[in-house]
């Protein structure tokens, strides 16, 4: 056992000790139920409170001996004992006759009155001001505790002053000077301004706090604020009664000491605040195997010694079987013991291995992220009963997902990262990271190295889920992504056969507006000349007719692609289409366009482009073809857009992995169209 929790128990000891003299002392002097054992004396109110103080501080003392709480519960414990203990020899020597002398009794009634009340009220400051981490709200606290421990040292320096010969046989101060009387009114004063203050912080410490750590603070702010409660009492009652005590002033203050202490009790061991729940388990275990060993043995002896009082002549062998018969037996109760009061202790963390498999179950039936996260982040959280657990899970190309235990907590931003947790455990396999998850561990908790074990058990498993997770996430994202290729892919469909139907009904137009009028024509004419009616100058009319006419159906056969763009290339092709329409301003080609050749696919786009322009354009139409770097770039500008078939345009350019722009300026509609000079796709010819 460390030093520390040596002298802890020790003072805890002797706080036990001084609490059986003080209550023989009572009863030596005043009967134990009297109005002056209990309303003026304390008893056994704050007997059971201060020992109770002793022996919590030394249970949290004993899970960290570093933390303040545990030494200052323990010392207010030790010092009101030793303080009811010397003020009952004090009352029994100088009231009641009891062995010692005058100047004994006095020297005990000011003992009494050095590690009385504002000692205890000090200290209690001291605790209301670091309770639950060990350290203050805010710098600026630290100037209550100043205040509190100045007027203690402030009535010390009076109560020195007075001696203890300056004490009365009931153990009032007598002849007190003015200073002095200051000195103690004063300080005590100024501790009670003290203590209401450290209330008010503790107040706004529960504000600000959330989860466990406010059930903690929820439960001693209630007994704070029940001494302060208490004191106000006290001071108003002896004001009305001219500065002497009465019980009915004394006992609320009594009672609200003995209630802080239940509050503090109830918030260590109901809601494990100093993580002192292995020694309380160990306890349990302790006991019930002394218990057992005892009854066990016990009636052995009774049974198994008198059947065998006749059969043996001593008490060896008998003693032996006995003592080997209890060993049997309480190996298997002590895991049972052990068992139960791990339960006691942990919770669900007492098997760890059984909530591992609980927790495996439970993700194997919750595969989707929206409650696979937060099951991670409830069963890490219960390895180590955690105020708060945070699990991330990294989505490529994605926001990353988190989930927040409890629930009530605040969700995380998807920016936050873990660096603040007390405790972040990575969620990685083989291939990489995966996510992690986070921990805010209770003040003072240290997470052991079984729990370590156990969070690196469900990592894994995490891992796997996490894996299983992310491939769903990406499996759906893919059949997402080939549910919108279909839908393109079948639009694309009905726009291409769309485009079909309306490429043979304006060739059906075109034979009966361009074609079929001349040949009817042209039939008529040769019946006439055939019955003798025509002359030879009409033959070579019929001649031009015919050739017209089959020059048109062969422009009509060969679609928007005349014979030209093959054999000479864009530029030369769109200056004679704009030649026979007699529209030669509305085309500026860069020398370099004319000049060159491109991809059949980029030559023919950039042509039906051209074209779709010139047969919905506006009074100021102009088109400019020119090299931009890499890309060929059509400028058209004065055309109508709202008539024009932009998807057929936009399917063209797109073919060519190019891009096509629709700018609106001044009541005007543009075109800026991009095409690759080296198409990426196969030349495809259309000669």
């Amino acid at each position: 056992m460390q030093p520390a929790r040596v002298v802890a128990w020790s003072l805890a000891g002797v706080s036990a000790a001084l609490t059986v003299l003080d209550t023989v002392l009572v009863a030596i002097s005043v009967p134990l139920l009297s109005a002056e054992s209990i309303g003026i004396h304390g008893w056994p109110l704050v007997n059971a409170a201060s020992l109770a103080s002793a022996v919590l501080g030394a249970v949290i003392v004993s899970s960290d001996p570093r933390h303040p709480i545990g030494w200052l519960l323990n010392f207010v414990g030790v010092t009101t004992t030793i303080s009811l203990a010397a003020e009952s020899y004090g009352v029994w020597v100088l009231e009641h006759g009891g062995h010692g002398s005058i100047s004994q009794g006095q020297v005990g009634a000011w003992i009494a009155a050095v590690l009385g009340g504002q000692l205890a009220l000090t200290c209690m400051t001291l605790v209301f001001l670091l309770v639950p981490t060990g350290s203050f709200l805010s710098p600026r606290w630290r100037w209550v505790a100043r205040a509190a421990v100045t007027g203690y040292l402030v009535q010390l320096l009076a109560l020195v002053g007075i001696g203890p010969s300056g004490f009365s046989r009931r153990g009032d101060p007598i002849h007190v000077g003015a200073v002095t009387g200051i000195m103690l009114t004063g300080g005590f004063l100024l501790i009670l301004l003290s203590v209401l203050a450290s209330v008010g912080g503790m107040l706004l410490r529960l504000h600000r706090s959330h989860g466990v750590a406010r059930q903690q603070l929820r439960m001693v702010a209630a007994g704070a604020a029940s001494v302060g409660v208490g004191l106000l009492i006290l001071i108003v009652g002896q004001a009305f009664n001219g500065g002497r005590q009465s019980w009915w002033s004394s006992v609320p203050l009594f009672l609200a000491y003995a209630f802080l202490l239940v509050c503090i009790a109830v918030a260590v061991l109901r809601y494990r605040l100093y993580d002192v729940e292995l020694i309380l388990g160990r306890a349990v275990v302790l006991a019930t195997a002394t218990a057992f060993v005892a009854v066990c043995y016990v009636g052995l002896v009774v049974v198994l010694g008198r059947s065998a009082e006749d059969r043996t002549n001593g008490g060896f062998w008998t003693s032996l079987l006995i003592t080997v018969v209890v060993a049997l037996a309480f190996q298997p109760l002590r895991r049972r013991v052990v068992r139960f009061a791990d339960r006691l202790a942990y919770g669900s963390r007492a098997a760890p291995y059984d909530a591992l498999a609980d927790f495996s179950h439970r993700i194997g039936q919750s595969p989707a992220p929206g409650t696979l996260l937060p099951t991670i982040a409830a069963a890490a959280a219960e390895v180590v009963h955690a105020d708060r657990a945070v699990v991330r899970f990294d989505v490529e190309g994605g926001t990353d997902l988190t989930a927040v235990w409890p629930s009530t907590v605040r969700d995380v931003e998807p920016g936050d990262g873990t660096a603040e947790h007390d405790l972040v455990i990575p969620v990685q396999d083989r291939q990489g990271a995966l996510g992690s998850i986070g921990l805010d561990v209770p003040p003072g908790r240290d997470v052991r190295a079984h729990e370590r074990r156990l969070l690196a058990d469900i990592a894994e498993q995490a891992a796997l889920a996490f894996r299983n997770a992310r491939l769903r996430v990406e499996l759906a994202a893919r059949v997402e992504q080939l549910d919108q290729r279909t839908k393109e892919l079948t639009a694309s469909r009905n726009r291409v056969i769309g485009a079909g139907d309306t490429e043979r009904e304006r060739l059906e137009s075109a034979l009966g507006q361009q074609v079929l009028p001349a040949m009817k024509h042209l039939r008529l004419e040769l019946e006439e000349a055939a019955r003798g009616a025509g002359d030879a100058g009409a033959i070579a009319a019929f001649a031009d007719q015919a050739t017209g006419a089959l020059e048109a159906l062969r422009e009509l056969t060969r679609g928007i692609f005349p014979t030209m763009l093959p054999r000479s290339g864009l530029g030369p092709a769109l200056a004679a289409y704009v030649s026979r329409m007699q529209r030669q301003d509305v085309l500026s080609v860069d020398h370099e366009v004319m000049d060159s050749r491109y991809s059949d696919r980029v030559e023919a786009a950039a042509y039906f482009c051209c074209l779709e322009a010139l047969g919905h354009a506006t009074a100021h139409l102009g088109i400019a073809i020119a090299h931009d770097g890499t890309d060929l770039v059509l400028r058209i500008h004065g055309v109508d857009t709202d008539g024009m078939d932009r998807l057929a345009l936009l399917d063209r350019v797109e073919a060519c992995e190019g891009r096509l722009e629709v700018v609106r300026m001044h009541g005007q509609s543009s075109l800026l169209i991009s095409l690759p000079r080296v198409d990426a796709a196969a030349p495809v010819s259309v000669g």
